[in-house]
């Protein structure tokens, strides 16, 4: 223990020790560190100490040595300001002014300006001296250079060193003091190289920023005295016989590339568009040798790690090069330029065919409309156009796809306006009028017209591509608002050009091919992709374009066909000049187009996401042109998708029509689809699958979808694409499963497990026999019975007011929803018309007999909805057109299926349309006689249509505006009623997935032959009878003696249906029965309510014919009994 001695102050302790030994090695190596640290900072902060040290030092000398030769400057100017000319005395003040000039200085621009004035006095003697001596010439760049500084100082006078600069570079000047005119362009070529190279254009283009007075709109007359001076001066250097491309490269960087300014726009260049002496071509030239200049093209990035790849500061290296060569090029390929481009050839396109210089101009537009791609959407109208009617009166599905694909536009357009690189308000102006410009019909004549010449050249044909599909980005409906793609569309030459190219590359480069390794779902290197997509859409979107215009004669030679049915050997026919392939290599073509399309579906939707470690590196390694180029790549590939898909469904519509493809070229049997099981495909009600959308990423899930049910499987979405978009690759027994799985999926989730015990929700449903029609349409009303899926508990009553025996197991319902089809569906009854060819389609006058018929047209929709939906096939010939517009995504469709309207009529237009004598003659109007009970009355097909006369040059669309009329105005809204009605029992992109012809067989059945092996093999027997049985033995003998018309009346007789069933016996229900009737001597009897047929037990095959004939050919059933 210690105690308090007294003393409370503590003393030090001093080891005698020394320095402790017990230190590690890692504090060592840390203070060595620390250390060195220190002595590099000292060596640092000395270094920098003696930089601003030795600058300082050179400025206060350089000050004082100016002040010197200043005070020089101002003495032996004050005593020899007469002698100022001479050489000596020149030289000796030139070279004082020129070391000690500064804008800082206002004495220094009084000094310059007073020997200046001297100068343009006697400007011979230093014109001569400067082409003969290099000191004198060097002196008189750097005097010019110090005039353009000095007139762009505020609050001075730019006259003298304005006109030293027009003096010294005025040819007319030069030529009078020099002695040729090798010599004159030599010093030129000299002066302005050096002067470009100080900023010459930007302190031009300043000065006329500056100094100009406003102005109201473009002219071609300078608003000042000044501006014209600077404009002249602007364009010496371009006027230069040699090409300078360094004087035009500058040139194009700061006057055309920068943001216009009221004085370049509406002066400027409306001036150097229409002077006759600007070196357009050489401009041309000097830009076409940028596109191809190897330090400025455009390189890849790599962002996957491979063999060459080593390290993060490699791809640093390799990414901030690519990014400052991305940065000088988009400098010079601005927005700016390429409006300045299409401004200043109003005047110079001729110029460039004489030259030859038509490809590179062609370039170097496909080069600058990539910027187009940089527009949001909200910048396009939303036109509503022919091919693509959306009516206030569709359905309601239709109306929500189009409210959700606006709400897509809009929210694509806020993303773009935020997303990188947003343009501004004026930049965004800018491309817009370069959309209109390479529009405009002197251009677009330009380009069409040379065509031939440089067509066999792939570099010129893939820039046009380029400029095209850059405007198919932008606009969706490019093709049918732009005239550069509508008038290409229309020349032959051009689009088998480009098809052409597109397989030669792919057979020169075999299996490495882009279009192959598209096809096969691999994403081509960067190169193939810019070199092949661009060929491959402009050439679908064109060829799209040009399919609907061209009537089957056109497409495919009469000839042709008849070779095909006839199976001769035939040789391909001669076909019309607007048609660009031969039958043959129509077929190839839609073989490719449709490998192309199924690996376009792989790509959209990739199996898997990147790896982490991938996607750090990306996010890492990305900059803001990264994120510009990927949000544009997901267009350019959905984009793809889209037209390759809506000139492959063309072709396949037209060979529905014309049949020259051969037997199963449009199905493929290698499609991945979950088909053994078709509640797999999640195409449910709802909109759970609208969210699907091509080539985006794979985005989070939320409550409401998990809530939905699990989340989609990439197989999944595929195959749902797929059906949606190309059904027809999908064998069509495949499609009809696919449908009755969907449908028995939806009834087991509407009716339950217990409507086969007659049990569960069901609508009960009394009908008079004598008023069928009328009392299911005021029973099922949508207020009545909204949903119609339910099970039906059908009573029939009598003439006599009575119920009918029975209880309805299925049976009833069937024999009540056939014979109110074949009621509602009767021409007598007025809501539907025959074709010439007995073909149904809607009424057009039916509102002079019900004007309540949109009611109606509703009601029967619904029950050839519940048809379908309950698999029963009706006997229901629809017309062609009427069944297009029923399984088609469009309510309207096009002239070709005017045909099936009215034959005649499609014939005259088709007349017309090919008409060569003078159209007017025909006394032909913008009007058509409509006739209804008696009553004519003239309607108008467009505005004031009756005082316009269909001349040559209106006549496509007169057929148009008619075959409009005919076969969608007219009946729009009966249509339109009919598929809500539809879709209200079915959904009608269920639909989607067949055809018209497919939609008649799903509704009424193949017309094949009736196979008796699968007809026994499905059969049930009840009582005594049995496979084995005598009189069932005779009963198949006697069957298989029919012929097939017979074997359709006895189907019909026992099941009311002429045809089989669409996949085979196996699916009728009930099934095929045969029961004995006991007594042989009564004829057989149906109850075709439970496919019944009670056949006495004939003892002989020729009573079991004649007995069987008899009754299948009576035309009654149950009543025989």
């Amino acid at each position: 223990m210690f105690g308090f001695d007294g003393d409370y102050r503590r003393r030090p302790v001093q080891s005698l020790g020394g320095a402790s030994q017990s230190c590690d090695r890692e504090t060592i190596i840390r203070k060595a560190q620390q250390e060195r640290q220190k002595r590099n900072e000292l060596r640092r902060q000395n270094n920098g100490a003696i930089v601003l040290q030795s600058y300082t030092r050179s400025f206060i000398h350089r000050q004082r040595r100016k002040r010197l030769e200043r005070e020089a400057f101002d003495e032996f100017l004050r005593t020899h300001r007469d002698r100022v000319i001479e050489d000596e005395c020149l030289g000796y003040l030139l070279r004082r002014l020129l070391f000690f000039y500064t804008s800082r200085e206002s004495k220094d621009g009084e000094r310059l300006i007073e020997v200046c004035q001297q100068i343009i006095r006697q400007p011979e003697r230093l014109l001569r001296n400067s082409s003969t001596e290099f000191i004198w010439l060097y002196r008189l760049k750097k005097l010019l250079d110090v005039c353009l500084t000095q007139m762009t100082l505020p609050q001075t006078s730019p006259a003298i060193p304005l006109r030293m600069l027009e003096v010294f570079t005025a040819t007319s000047v030069l030529e009078r003091y020099m002695e040729d005119e090798t010599r004159v362009q030599a010093y030129l070529k000299v002066v302005f190289n050096f002067l470009v190279n100080h900023e010459y254009f930007v302190r031009l283009r300043q000065l006329m920023e500056t100094k100009c007075p406003p102005l109201d709109g473009e002219t071609l007359h300078a608003p000042s005295p000044f501006a014209d001076a600077i404009f002249q001066l602007m364009l010496r250097p371009l006027l230069l016989k040699d090409e300078m491309f360094g004087i035009y490269e500058e040139f194009c960087k700061h006057i055309l590339a920068k943001p216009f300014t009221d004085p370049i726009r509406n002066y400027v260049l409306p001036s150097l568009a229409e002077c006759a002496d600007f070196p357009f071509s050489k401009l041309i030239r000097t830009l076409h040798r940028l596109t191809t200049n190897p330090q400025t093209e455009k390189m890849q990035v790599d962002l996957a790690p491979g063999p060459h790849t080593t390290s993060t500061s490699n791809f640093t290296v390799t990414t901030s090069k690519v990014e400052s060569l991305e940065i000088q090029r988009s400098e010079i390929f601005s927005s700016y330029l390429l409006n300045a481009i299409l401004i200043l050839d109003r005047k110079h396109l001729v110029s460039l065919d004489t030259q030859n210089l038509v490809s590179d101009y062609i370039e170097i537009v496909a080069e600058m409309s990539a910027k187009i791609l940089q527009l949001p959407k909200s910048t396009l109208k939303l036109s509503v156009v022919h091919h693509q009617r959306t009516d206030a009166e569709e359905s309601s599905d239709d109306d929500e796809e189009e409210e959700e694909q606006t709400r897509r536009i809009q929210k694509s357009s806020t993303d773009a306006d935020a997303g990188p690189q947003a343009l501004s308000g004026e930049e965004q102006n800018v491309l817009m009028e370069c959309v209109n410009l390479l529009n405009d019909s002197q251009r677009v004549r330009m380009l069409t017209e040379q065509t031939d010449t440089y067509l066999a050249d792939e570099k010129v044909l893939h820039a046009l591509c380029v400029i095209c599909h850059n405007l198919m980005i932008y606009n969706k409906q490019a093709v049918f608002e732009y005239k550069l793609l509508y008038t290409l569309a229309f020349m032959p030459n051009v689009v088998r050009a480009i098809w052409f190219t597109l397989t030669t590359q792919s057979s020169q480069l075999g299996f490495n091919a882009p279009l192959s390794l598209i096809s096969k779902g691999v994403v081509p290197k960067q190169n193939g992709v810019e070199q092949t997509i661009p060929l491959l859409a402009t050439f679908c979107m064109l060829f799209g374009r040009l399919l609907p215009t061209l009537h089957d004669a056109e497409f495919c030679d009469e000839k042709l066909l008849l070779a095909k049915s006839l199976q001769s050997s035939l040789a391909i026919a001669t076909h019309i000049r607007l048609m660009p392939f031969s039958i043959a290599e129509i077929v190839q073509l839609s073989k490719t187009l449709k490998e192309i399309s199924l690996g376009l579906v792989d790509l959209a939707f990739p199996e898997t996401r990147s790896n982490l470690n991938e996607h750090y590196r990306f996010v890492l390694g990305r900059s803001e042109t990264d994120d510009k180029k990927m949000w544009q790549q997901k267009q350019v590939w959905a984009n793809l998708l889209k037209v390759v898909v809506f000139v492959l469904n063309q072709i396949h519509t037209r060979d529905l029509r014309l049949g020259f493809c051969p037997e199963s070229h449009w199905t493929v049997s290698r499609l991945d689809l979950p088909l053994d099981r078709p509640t797999d495909l999640p195409l449910t009600r709802g909109n759970r699958t609208r969210g699907i959308r091509p080539f985006q990423p794979i985005r989070d899930f939320t409550r409401e979808d998990f809530e939905n049910g699990p989340p989609m499987s990439t197989k999944q979405i595929r195959s749902i694409t797929i059906l949606r978009e190309i059904p027809f690759v999908v064998p069509f027994n495949k499609r009809v499963g696919i449908l009755q799985g969907l449908v028995a999926a939806d009834k087991m989730r509407v009716q339950g497990n217990y409507q086969a015990f007659l049990q569960g929700p069901s609508i009960i449903l009394k009908v008079r026999r004598s008023h069928l029609y009328e009392d299911a349409f005021d029973r099922l009303r949508p207020e009545n019975e909204p949903d119609l899926r339910l099970k039906f508990r059908v009573q029939f009553i009598s003439s006599l007011g009575l119920e009918e025996a029975g209880i309805d197991g299925g049976g009833v319902f069937r024999e009540f929803l056939s014979e109110l089809i074949k009621t509602a569906f009767d021409p007598n009854r007025g809501f539907f018309m025959v074709t010439t060819d007995n073909k149904l389609y809607p009424n057009p006058d039916v509102a002079d007999l019900e004007p309540d018929f949109e009611r109606h047209y509703y009601f029967i929709g619904r029950i050839l909805g519940k048809a379908i939906y309950e698999n029963l096939l009706v006997e229901l010939p629809l017309a062609e057109f009427f069944l297009t517009k029923l399984a088609g995504k469009y309510a309207d469709v096009d002239i070709h299926q005017l045909a099936s309207l009215d034959p005649e009529l499609y014939k005259n237009l088709l007349y017309l349309k090919d008409y060569e004598g003078d159209v007017s003659e025909l006394n032909l109007d913008f009007t058509v006689a409509s006739n209804s009970l008696g009553h004519t009355q003239v309607i108008e097909l467009k505005p004031n249509g009756q005082s316009i006369p269909v001349t040559a040059s209106n006549r496509i669309e007169y057929l148009q505006l008619m075959a409009d009329y005919k076969l969608n105005v007219q009946i729009r809204k009966h249509c339109v009623a009919f598929r809500r009605g539809l879709s209200n029992v079915l959904p009608v992109e269920w639909l989607y997935m067949f055809s018209n012809k497919e939609l008649q067989i799903l509704i009424s059945g193949a017309e094949i032959p009736i196979d008796l092996d699968d007809l026994k093999k499905h059969c049930k027997y009840g009582g005594e009878y049995s496979l084995e049985h005598p009189s069932i033995v005779l009963f198949w003998s006697v069957l298989e003696s029919f012929n097939d018309l017979q074997r359709r009346q006895l189907l019909k007789f026992v099941t009311s249906c002429s045809r089989p069933p669409l996949l085979g016996f196996k699916d009728l229900d009930p099934p095929f029965f045969i029961q004995n009737a006991g007594d042989m001597e009564r004829l057989p009897t149906a109850s075709t309510c439970t496919n019944l047929l009670k056949l006495p037990p004939f003892k002989t095959e020729e009573q079991m014919r004649e007995k069987l004939l008899y009754a299948i050919q009576s035309g009654v059933g149950f009543e025989l009994s």
